[in-house]
């Protein structure tokens, strides 16, 4: 089963839409308040995927090379809707995760 890490920026409620994967809230595993460059380190171990709305995340770490994947969510709002509607995309996306890969979903 893929295991998937939602960064603190990601509303907690998603891990619900997503109960065909191992998903995990970085507030639950005590893991939001560590700064980017070492959160990449931590959990690469311990996780195939990382969820963010961070859009920088991808621009100031290097994801190329690690054993994780990081998908991106672009919304227009942190609304629920604006986020509902990716979630389709979004399970296609853990689905085919790959190291070192970085995917970026939304408009």
């Amino acid at each position: 089963m893929v295991k998937v890490l939602l960064d603190a920026c990601v509303p907690q409620w998603l891990r619900h839409e997503l109960d065909e994967f191992d998903v995990e809230t970085a507030r639950y595993a005590r893991l939001d308040q560590i700064p980017d460059s070492e959160l990449l380190d931590v959990i690469e171990v311990r996780y195939d995927v990382l969820v963010t709305l961070d859009r920088n995340l991808t621009l100031q770490q290097k994801i190329k090379g690690r054993q994780i994947s990081v998908i991106v969510l672009r919304i227009a709002s942190q609304s629920p809707e604006s986020i509902a509607t990716l979630v389709p995309a979004l399970r296609s996306a853990i689905s085919n995760w790959r190291a070192g890969l970085v995917q970026i979903i939304g408009p």
